[in-house]
């Protein structure tokens, strides 16, 4: 099972790509927008700003001045009027529905978190966006195709297809990354309780009977195991990322590594890419395989793992559940009461505070928190 854990930057794209509103020439701005650009940025939490205080200047074209009948330049966003579109001459339907557009739309790169992981922009504010979808939605039957084509096509070779809203109303970024990415080291351990939480809630809210229910029970348990496979993959990852220590130990007590030969040309690429070759190995690793996980645990971070006997006998029902739809390999069925689920919450909470408690020993709280201070 991968990691839940991922780290979103909000940074431009790492290849270098940048807003169009800092390259070469000076964009040519309508008269009725200047006092916008002379404001310059809204200084607000991030993730959310007014599209009525911010206007993203794009690079275009002979950008032409509108005139007041072209709509309503007053709301913040512009909304052109359908009429006057409809008969306006093609620079100014072409002006009119690139103005409409980019009050509403921008670059990824602006203000879109990164996932450095993927290599994607995650758009948790909407989209994206795609000019084709959005102009001709709005103008289809008003302009000519063509027209809008023209438009579609700049817009894609000034940024592409994927755009991004200006517009972060409904949704609290600092939140919406909270529930996803490591960030301190008590987040595994929060993760882990809040996902416990929501499992038995839907258990509570469901009245289930015969073969539904069973079903029900079977997906809860296995739930529970997928939380604790996240659990202890986000607690190495964040370990291994932050401590160079407990990197180095790790390195050098997995087999998986000791077992890689090395030419000397390879040796210092080998050593400046050995961050990124371990988080891969542990994205990649299978964290229900108990048997493996705890001498990782022991020999990287050097802590004491608790036994894992009672919860191994659950692995191999999670096995039964997920590979063999809930049947034993004698062919009985696999039956959880609700007692045999709290049993197993029981019995991961049970795990995961030995561990935690271990860690805390290991890398004790006070030193930790001086350590952030100096940097």
């Amino acid at each position: 099972m991968k990691t839940l854990a991922k780290h979103f930057l909000m940074a431009p794209h790492p290849t270098g790509k940048q807003s169009l509103m800092c390259h070469e020439a000076e964009p040519i701005i309508p008269p009725d927008l200047a006092h916008k650009a002379a404001q310059g940025p809204v200084n607000s939490n991030v993730g959310r700003h007014q599209s009525s205080q911010r206007y993203v200047f794009t690079r275009r074209r002979n950008m032409t001045q509108l005139p007041s009948e072209a709509g309503n330049f007053a709301s913040g966003a512009f909304e052109p009027d359908d009429d006057w579109l409809a008969s306006a001459p093609k620079e100014l339907q072409i002006a009119a529905m690139r103005r409409w557009f980019l009050d509403r739309y921008e670059d990824p790169a602006n203000e879109t978190p990164w996932d450095g992981e993927d290599k994607e922009y995650v758009f948790v504010w909407g989209g994206p966006y795609d000019p084709n979808d959005e102009i001709q939605s709005r103008f289809g039957g008003i302009v000519e195709f063509d027209t809008m084509w023209e438009l579609i096509e700049e817009l894609w070779r000034e940024v592409g297809d994927k755009w991004a809203p200006i517009e972060h109303e409904g949704i609290d970024y600092d939140d919406y990354v909270s529930h996803l990415v490591v960030i301190d080291r008590s987040d595994p351990n929060r993760f882990l309780e809040e996902r416990i939480a929501e499992i038995f809630a839907v258990l509570d809210a469901a009245v289930l009977d015969g073969a539904n229910n069973r079903l029900l029970h079977q997906m809860a348990h296995s739930s529970l195991i997928a939380a604790l496979e996240a659990y202890l993959a986000d607690t190495v990852s964040f370990w291994v990322e932050k401590d160079e220590r407990a990197l180095r130990r790790f390195v050098n007590t997995n087999k998986d590594f000791q077992a890689r030969s090395l030419t000397v040309a390879e040796l210092f690429e080998r050593l400046e890419n050995l961050t990124g070759e371990v988080k891969t190995y542990l994205a990649d690793f299978v964290w229900h395989r108990l048997d493996k996980v705890k001498p990782m645990l022991a020999s990287g971070l050097e802590i004491k793992v608790p036994e894992i006997g009672d919860l191994m006998k659950e692995i191999i029902v999670r096995h039964d559940i997920v590979h063999r739809a809930g049947r034993r390999a004698d062919g009985t069925l696999v039956e959880l009461s609700t007692e045999d689920l709290s049993r197993v919450r029981e019995a991961i909470k049970q795990f995961s505070n030995g561990i935690e408690e271990e860690l805390a020993r290991r890398f004790p709280v006070q030193l930790d928190s001086v350590a952030q201070d100096m940097f």
